[in-house]
């Protein structure tokens, strides 16, 4: 966020893609490599650059589109990119066991390609303002805002509920319903699909039911699929719960990622972005501890009170908006 704040965020995208895609290739003479250590060390710094690039195009975004468009546009793209995301793991596992460096060569050439298109976007002219303070700064806006500090809260529950989901769903399947390796593969694909079409359904939503409305109808989406898989269902009914989780998820990340990066003034929208990534990241692994320890007095309590907890936030979320 820092960064993005002081540079320009198009030249950022450009050496962010340009790096991975590099360090891809650097994957290549370390297929064989008898240690790991040296692909943790690329692995590290490859999320360091995809960090930089999401905290980036996330400002870059608020910078060219008007607010009514930019939860709109955050949604298509949201969607694009899971159903990206779903395709690349099943392409990737598929190549890889016939040709691992075809398999490199590809993914360091689509990043090159990635590049090349960065450096074709269009650019807002750059803000005579200058950027003052910490990296912090954004985490400090976020919470002194009254209006986005609630929407703050509801966002790292909602990503608490998800890391509980996340953490569990295998023991749910393979241990609790005693399902075969690849329904779980399949309701990871049914996720994406549903955060797919929930990012495409953003517009349609916002226009019926604005932002306070969408925000309430996601929380309600992820409480639902959060409770149904506390009775823990046939996987057929999972599946559906799965869909209405990932649909939930993406229109709550679009609305309020639109609207934390808009009231944002240009000078900080990189350190708001980098500021909400890193309170993510800094709450990740506090799912899989606690849903692990409340899993342990009994498999359906996590899922049970995150769904709950949702749906009563719900009728709050972005209560006194137009």
């Amino acid at each position: 966020g820092h960064l993005a704040d002081r540079w320009p965020r198009g030249r950022l995208l450009l050496l962010a893609a340009l790096g991975q895609g590099g360090l891809t290739l650097a994957l290549l003479p370390l297929l064989s490599a008898p240690s790991p250590l040296p692909l943790y060390l690329l692995g590290f710094l490859f999320a360091f650059l995809e960090a930089l690039r999401m905290v980036a195009a996330g400002a870059l975004l608020a910078d060219l589109l008007p607010k009514e468009a930019l939860a709109r546009a955050r949604g298509q793209l949201g969607a694009f990119y899971a159903a990206a995301d779903a395709l690349s793991d099943l392409a990737a596992g598929l190549l890889f066991t016939r040709s691992r460096p075809w398999t490199v060569g590809l993914g360091s050439g689509l990043l090159f390609l990635a590049a090349g298109l960065y450096r074709a976007l269009p650019l807002p002219p750059r803000s005579s303002v200058r950027p003052e303070g910490g990296s912090l700064l954004g985490l400090r806006f976020l919470w002194e805002s009254p209006s986005l500090r609630p929407l703050l809260l509801q966002e790292a529950l909602l990503g608490l509920a998800y890391a509980f989901f996340a953490g569990l769903l295998p023991f749910v399947v393979l241990r609790s319903l005693g399902e075969v390796s690849w329904i779980l593969g399949l309701l990871g694909a049914v996720q994406s699909l549903g955060g797919a079409l929930g990012g495409l359904l953003v517009g349609a939503v916002l226009g019926r039911l604005r932002e306070g409305g969408t925000l309430r109808l996601a929380l309600g989406l992820a409480g639902l699929g959060l409770l149904g898989t506390a009775l823990l269902p046939p996987w057929p009914l999972l599946a559906g719960l799965t869909f209405l989780l990932g649909a939930g998820g993406a229109l709550f990340g679009a609305v309020a990622g639109a609207v934390r990066l808009s009231q944002a003034p240009p000078e900080l929208r990189g350190r708001v972005a980098g500021g909400f990534l890193f309170l993510s990241g800094a709450l990740a692994p506090l799912g899989p501890l606690l849903g692990g320890a409340l899993a342990g007095v009994a498999l359906p309590l996590p899922f049970l009170l995150a769904g709950g907890l949702l749906l009563a936030l719900a009728p709050w979320a972005g209560r006194g908006w137009r």
